[in-house]
């Protein structure tokens, strides 16, 4: 009930203004506090965490605390909300209510194995829901207020479909997560197009969000397999992946940023495949080598 009051206190004053300056106050002492240890977060495991973590991926995507307690030593998760505002089939709304956010947020908050990040939007859309950028900082400030020290993270899309999503978005969130895919099956004989990713990435640290707060998305997927044929995504090559990290590690420092993220582990019929799981050298190129080689650099071994 005190939860609730307060939240209710929130949003009877100026939402969106107390809201942003919330998560800009809770971005900074996030971003002084994060650990030290560099981050990588997958997703789409499915509960098959040890190739992963072999691979050198320490966040995994979980939606319950059942999903942290079935995590391995060494891997901690970040907690997925639902997400909502995509402006699919009409929905400008959350999947989750305020009350079930709130469940989980109790839920979780002080599980060992719990990195504190929460997860709330992937590629809300402003441009079809125009609530979108309120909404998402309100729901930063109630989780803030269940979970002192929380971090909340959405991944913004903000292509030619939909410009200026990102200076909409910007500050609803501590962490801002962009995914520029510059490899598909226009540019398979000249290569991944790295001037739009670098564009793309120029453009949020234009819009004001900042390195700390940025968190890279890298393309470790194809859709030459997905049900969805002809797809327009292919999966890079080694070399082409190599000069992903090098434009990302340029213009985002490694010991900077707050995270990364690779989408996606695992395939996702409809999306994404071939995906990282299958990318070993066998059948496809040995992409998990390469982010092994990259992950150990990192953490300087």
């Amino acid at each position: 009930m005190k939860l609730r009051a307060k939240f209710r206190a929130v949003r009877g004053g100026s939402v969106l203004a107390v809201a942003m300056a919330l998560a800009l106050l809770a971005g900074s002492a996030a971003a002084q506090s994060r650990a030290t240890t560099p981050q990588h977060y997958v997703v789409s495991l499915r509960g098959v965490y040890p190739p992963a973590l072999a691979v050198g991926f320490n966040l995994a995507d979980v939606s319950s605390r059942s999903g942290l307690d079935r995590l391995p030593s060494g891997m901690k998760g970040v907690l997925w909300l639902r997400s909502g505002f995509n402006g699919r089939r009409n929905e400008c709304s959350w999947r989750m209510d305020d009350a079930a956010v709130l469940a989980a947020v109790a839920s979780v908050r002080r599980h060992p194995r719990f990195s504190g990040i929460y997860f709330i939007a992937d590629e809300p859309h402003p441009s079809l829901c125009p609530e979108a950028p309120r909404r998402i900082a309100e729901r930063s400030a109630l989780i803030r207020t269940a979970h002192p020290g929380a971090r909340t993270f959405i991944v913004v899309l903000n292509t030619y479909r939909y410009p200026g999503e990102l200076e909409q978005l910007k500050d609803t969130a501590d962490y801002i997560g962009i995914n520029p895919y510059p490899c598909n099956r226009r540019n398979i004989g000249r290569g991944c197009d790295l001037a739009a990713m670098r564009a793309r990435i120029t453009q949020a640290l234009a819009a004001g969000v900042e390195p700390e707060r940025l968190v890279p998305v890298f393309q470790a997927f194809g859709q030459t397999c997905t049900t969805s044929q002809p797809g327009y995504q292919r999966l890079p090559t080694e070399a082409e992946m190599e000069s992903m990290l090098a434009v990302w590690d340029e213009l985002v420092p490694p010991a900077r940023r707050p995270f990364d993220m690779t989408y996606t582990w695992g395939s996702q019929p409809r999306h994404a495949c071939p995906s990282l799981s299958m990318a070993d050298g066998g059948e496809h190129p040995n992409l998990r080598g390469v982010f092994a080689a990259y992950f150990a650099r990192l953490a300087g071994r």
